[in-house]
Formats: structure tokens, sequence, C-alpha cells
């Protein structure tokens, strides 16, 4: 059967609304998907930001023993394994913390971070060899892994309505020789351990 010429022209015209919509469609996708990825990233970066900061007041208003201060010139905040917010910590050097200068350094390997004062502990997998190394060791140690105030760490970071909050593990903090301000605590979102 022949087509005839309205009948293919209609046909032509359907199918190039057709390529049209899935263009359209295909248009759409892209367009919505590209500010996705740069909110996620814009949010990633004032996570990051604001991490920093409360590192920085965690830094502030906890107080060590004064033999792990005495004698040097530095505050030593360390990173520990693999962490996003590396480059913004680096942002820290040079600022002063107990009359002493912060310098931040990056390990990978838990033996060399008992001379800090401060580790952020990024993702390392198996936290078990970290937190025995750095039991009753004068650092405070800070991490966003889960559980990790019950595993031994001093604080954890938290999400909470997309907002960054802490938990503060209080008998951690003692063991390790350091007290934590009470302004500090009334500000973590739960506080274990007898204050």
């Amino acid at each position: 059967m022949k087509m005839s010429a309205y009948n293919l022209r209609h046909s032509l015209l359907a199918s190039t609304r057709c390529m049209q919509r899935v263009l359209a469609a295909l248009l759409l996708v892209l367009l919505t998907s590209v500010p996705a990825i740069g909110m996620t990233d814009s949010t990633q970066q004032a996570e990051n930001r604001i991490k920093t900061a409360f590192l920085y007041n965690f830094s502030r208003f906890a107080v060590w023993p004064e033999a792990a201060l005495r004698g040097r010139s530095e505050f030593s905040l360390c990173t520990l394994g693999t962490t996003k917010i590396s480059k913004q910590l680096d942002s820290l050097t040079g600022k002063s913390v107990h009359g002493k200068t912060i310098f931040v350094k990056h390990f990978d390997k838990p033996e060399d971070v008992a001379e800090c004062h401060l580790v952020f502990i990024g993702d390392l997998g198996d936290l078990t060899e970290t937190m025995w190394i750095l039991s009753e060791q004068p650092v405070l140690t800070v991490s966003d892994a889960a559980a990790f105030t019950e595993k031994g760490g001093i604080i954890q970071f938290k999400l909470v309505d997309n907002k960054v909050r802490f938990r503060v593990n209080v008998d951690a903090a003692r063991a390790s020789g350091l007290t934590i301000s009470s302004k500090l605590l009334s500000l973590a979102i739960s506080v274990t351990g007898s204050r």
C-alpha cells in the first residue's frame, strides 16, 4: 500500500515532534542535574568550612594538661587518614590557640599522631588500633565516623537536619587528661559520661 504525500508528511511531522520531545526531556535532565552537582559541591564546601571552624573552637574550649603544651611553640592540629577537610584545615595554619601557633599536619598512620594535640580522624575503616594508640594520650580526637564516641573517641560530628552538630564523650576526654569547657558541652547534641 502506497503512502500518500499527505500521510508521509503527517508521519514525518509526528516523528519530528516525538524527537523534539525526547530532546527537550534530555535537555531538561541536563539542565536540572548541573545545578544539583554544583549545589552538592557548594554544600560540601560549606560543611567543610563549618567543621573547620568547629575544630578551631574545639581547640580553644578544651584544656590540655600543662605538660602537653609546655616547651612547645606550636599547637599540632592533625588529620589522620582520608578526609574531605584537609585543604580547608590548612587555612588554620598560623592562627593562635593557648598561646601557641597552629600547625596543620596530615598523616596516614595512627602511630604518627600521638604527638598531636587535636586529631581529626577521617576514613580509616577499623578504628580499633587508632583508638588503642591514642587512648590515655593528651590528644583531642574528633571524627565524623559512625559511633565514634561509643568507640572511645572524644567528639563526633553528626549531621542533623543538614546541619553540622556534635556529640561529646566526657569520660574519653578525662581518660586523655583533657577537660572540655562547659560552654562547649552546652552546644553538644549529646554528652556521654559523667561531667
